[in-house]
């Protein structure tokens, strides 16, 4: 097995330091002499001479070495353990500025569009809905079915006498009645069998900064996120909207619409080819030059 050698070990230590192998080298090669001259370092040390002065003057700058006044210029190393010290000392500074950089990008501790947490389990979806609830200062969207929106009814009734707006969307009827709730139903899907309809689901939007999402397929098996990602909240907070938007239509104009796309208004989801420059123009305004 060779010998070790301290002085490449030296060498390759710098250079993982953040060193040019051709400082690291010239530094080494400073070190247990007397002042050198470039071309002193550059003889011993095999860095090519036109290189040289520009690692003894990195060097310098970096305080790991200093010139000694005279003609020529000679150099000596900084000492290994003050080298090394202030090497530990400047990292460790960086490091401090980093933290607190990131610490100004965070909200109590968590970076900002987070997802906080993905758990399994009704009861792990209901307590974090429940959380985010309870911390409500504006407004809430929810939108569940009956059976679950039970479980949030002490939670909700808190934020309304804390004078938060809460808007409910609710599959069936109401398990509770406040009446300082905004309650939508969704009437368009009541007593309407799908080949999904076991599936179940919880959404909760609390002031536009905070989601919790839960959906179990079979209408057992939770899954759930919360989060503070923008694109997430922004999603679902769509979803809701427009699924309460569908609602006041659907209560304005019921008949027609079952008439037209049948029980559930399942016919909407059979999307029917547009002609392209029908895609151009609203349908209404397609349908009048068709009449014409």
């Amino acid at each position: 097995m060779p010998a070790a050698d301290p002085r490449a070990d030296l060498v390759q230590a710098l250079h993982d330091l953040g060193f040019s192998q051709y400082e690291a080298r010239c530094y080494v090669g400073l070190l247990h002499h007397e002042p050198q001259t470039g071309y002193a370092v550059a003889k011993a040390t095999g860095v090519p001479q036109p290189k040289v002065y520009e690692a003894l003057r990195k060097l310098v700058s970096r305080g790991a070495a200093h010139e000694v006044a005279g003609t020529p210029v000679r150099f000596l190393p900084t000492p290994p353990g003050r080298l090394l010290d202030d090497l530990e000392a400047g990292v460790s500074s960086r490091l401090d500025e980093a933290r607190d950089a990131a610490s100004h990008l965070t909200d109590d501790g968590v970076a900002a569009g987070e997802v906080l947490g993905v758990s399994e389990g009704w009861d792990a979806a209901s307590l974090a809905a429940q959380r985010v609830i309870a911390g409500a200062v504006r407004r809430i969207y929810v939108s569940a079915s009956a059976s679950h929106l039970g479980e949030l009814e002490q939670s909700l009734r808190e934020a309304l006498d804390r004078d938060v707006d809460v808007v409910v969307l609710a599959f069936g009827a109401m398990p509770f009645v406040d009446e300082r709730l905004r309650v939508f139903r969704h009437a368009s899907t009541e007593g309407v069998i799908y080949r999904s309809h076991q599936a179940r689901h919880l959404a909760v939007i609390v002031d536009s900064s905070s989601a919790v999402w839960a959906l179990a397929n079979d209408g057992h098996t939770w899954g759930s996120i919360e989060s503070r990602n923008e694109l997430v909240i922004a999603a679902l907070k769509g979803f809701i909207r427009h699924d309460i938007d569908m609602q006041q239509v659907f209560d304005d104009f019921g008949p027609l619409l079952v008439e037209k796309y049948g029980p559930g208004l399942e016919a909407l989801e059979r999307y029917r080819q547009v002609q392209p420059e029908a895609a151009l123009e609203p349908a209404s305004r397609v349908r009048a030059k068709r009449a014409r």
